[in-house]
């Protein structure tokens, strides 16, 4: 996992400078990551509300570029009154992206026979930045090991 450079993934997308036009509409739906089509169900409801769709495909696509393809995200797609839009992304949970990273270390190993129960102090400091990129890891960290410790894994060097 990428450190997300262009700051949180909840940050509203394409605002017009510092003039804000009122918000006709919005709507949640999900996403693959990196995979937004401009056919149907998007391209419709986009297409039915007077936005182009080609320009969110390609503004989705290379927003989520940095995040795997099998990623399923939940996307708040806000229409303002000019026809243009902006969006925010939510993140997997930090639950299910442990699990991730757990049965993705089990699928890369050569040994059937270990069960291994954890997750690397490396990938939970990457998960930390990629989380809460704008909260210091020395507050980031601690709610990040609680999570493991809920999610019954150990953390390992």
């Amino acid at each position: 996992m990428h450190h997300r450079s262009r700051g949180d993934y909840r940050t509203p997308r394409r605002l017009k400078g510092s003039f804000i036009f009122a918000i006709k509409t919005s709507f949640y739906i999900y996403i693959r990551s990196q995979e937004a089509e401009t056919g149907p169900p998007l391209g419709t409801i986009l297409g039915n509300l007077g936005v182009n769709s080609i320009s969110f495909v390609n503004e989705f696509n290379e927003f989520t570029e940095d995040l795997p393809r099998y990623f399923f995200l939940k996307v708040h797609i806000f229409i303002l009154e000019d026809r243009s839009f902006y969006f925010t992304v939510d993140l997997p949970t930090t639950g299910f992206l442990l699990m991730f990273i757990k049965f993705k270390q089990l699928s890369s190993s050569s040994r059937t026979d270990v069960f291994f129960n954890g997750v690397s102090v490396k990938d939970v400091i990457q998960l930390a930045l990629l989380k809460f990129p704008l909260v210091p890891l020395k507050k980031s960290l601690p709610m990040l090991i609680g999570t493991v410790h809920s999610c019954h894994l150990t953390m390992v060097f």
